[in-house]
């Protein structure tokens, strides 16, 4: 388990700036002071370059502490280089899961195609870090010189004259130049201040991941399974004595009435009911699973990024959903281009709709890849379909395939950063 920060309180920080006077529009003078609601991949990383521009930052996140392992998540792209200006290669590589590449299997466990690590189709990347160990990372390259305060939250946004004023949780008020929100995209901040510009694209799935122990036959590589009825189950490579799992399924509602951890571990059940013997495996136990995400496949769609003097980012801006493999990559781009335009000009409003201009379209480009008919086509019904599957799956794990298509893919993944045209801050 990733060590516990400490935990920095919105008090501290008030203490921290005694002295301070309120300005004639009722604002407390504080030195570019930011608030970021949401200590996962977007708000660190933004909290990393607005302090290499002078700026104050102040993270809050509900949890209590930064969250361990969670599921896999690939830095890739233009994502990738973002990593790299930050000098944080090395630190990602040493909690670098080393998964292998990805093996297709069927119900049983019965090897249908392999693709290493590389190979043209897989979804194994040179960067494959749990996403709580990320974090870890990206908390450890700010907490330095940015204010953390775990377990709190905000209750009320109020924007004046020169500032935004914060209230907590807790019943207390800051001031902030700016609040930028990065808290998900079931972020409850958001909603507050914009829900009528959120809106959320179902691709006609649902989706769990969660953590079970480790057995003999998870050998370093993604497993992928195809089920009837329209499931698919993917395994990998967790912390030592854990493998990860991610599994999605046909549901035309996108309605979950299942309000209980409970009862939405019985409704995966009866979704992974006579999918075969990994299928098995994973209902057995699921019972003892403690981190379990369950909920629609969505995308968010937000028809503006900011009001005012606040912001949204990463997942609350613009989630992708896990399956395209971006929504990693588009939260530190993000990040960058949002720090980089709040330092070249004064004027929010300005830096917000210029940030918006840059970022959306490659936002927009990641979203598209995935449609209601595409998840149709990747999660089979029949036994036929899936045997369909199962031919392309093994085709394009065919030597013919890799030798004549696995190059070119090689050489567009090595100059993946070129898909975002970064501005020099």
């Amino acid at each position: 388990m990733a060590a516990q920060p400490a935990e920095p309180t919105v008090e501290g920080t008030r203490n921290a700036l005694q002295g301070r006077t309120r300005n004639r529009r009722g604002c407390m003078h504080t030195t570019k002071k930011i608030l970021i609601c949401g200590s996962g991949v977007a708000g660190p990383t933004c909290a990393y370059w607005l302090h290499k521009y002078g700026y104050a930052t102040v993270i809050v996140e509900r949890a209590k502490a930064l969250r361990d392992g969670g599921q896999n998540v690939d830095i890739k792209g233009a994502g990738q280089h973002v990593i790299e200006m930050m000098a944080l290669s090395d630190q990602i590589e040493a909690k670098n899961t080393q998964e292998r590449g990805q093996k297709y299997l069927d119900a049983d466990g019965k090897v249908i195609a392999v693709l290493p690590k590389g190979a043209l189709g897989t979804l194994t990347n040179d960067f494959e870090i749990l996403r709580g160990d990320f974090a870890q990372v990206l908390f450890e390259s700010t907490k330095d010189h940015c204010e953390y305060s775990f377990g709190r939250f905000v209750t009320a946004l109020e924007e004046k004259a020169g500032c935004i004023a914060a209230t907590f949780d807790n019943g207390e008020t800051e001031d902030f130049e700016l609040v930028i929100c990065a808290e998900g995209m079931n972020s409850s901040t958001r909603d507050r201040v914009m829900a009528a510009h959120t809106s959320f694209r179902y691709l006609g799935a649902c989706m769990a991941f969660f953590k079970i122990p480790r057995r003999e036959e998870d050998d370093g590589w993604a497993h992928s399974v195809n089920g009837i009825g329209g499931t698919f189950i993917t395994l990998r490579p967790g912390n030592e004595d854990e493998t990860t799992v991610l599994v999605t399924f046909l549901r035309r509602d996108h309605a979950i009435t299942e309000d209980t951890p409970t009862m939405r571990k019985a409704l995966l059940r009866r979704a992974l009911e006579g999918r075969g013997a990994i299928a098995d495996r994973i209902t057995a136990d699921l019972e003892a699973v403690d981190d379990f995400y369950f909920g629609p496949m969505s995308q968010v769609q937000a028809s503006a990024w900011s009001q005012g003097r606040f912001v949204l980012l990463g997942d609350a801006a613009f989630c992708p959903t896990p399956f395209t493999g971006k929504g990693t990559a588009l939260a530190l781009v993000a990040a960058y281009v949002l720090a980089g335009e709040i330092n070249r000009t004064a004027d929010h409003s300005q830096a917000f709709a210029a940030y918006e201009r840059l970022v959306r379209p490659y936002v927009e480009a990641a979203q598209k890849q995935l449609t209601p008919r595409r998840i149709r086509l990747m999660h089979p019904k029949s036994r036929a379909g899936i045997g369909l599957t199962h031919l392309a799956q093994r085709l394009v794990a065919s030597q013919t395939v890799q030798s004549q298509f696995g190059p070119s893919a090689a050489k567009r993944a090595h100059t993946a950063a070129d898909d975002f045209v970064f501005a020099d801050y």
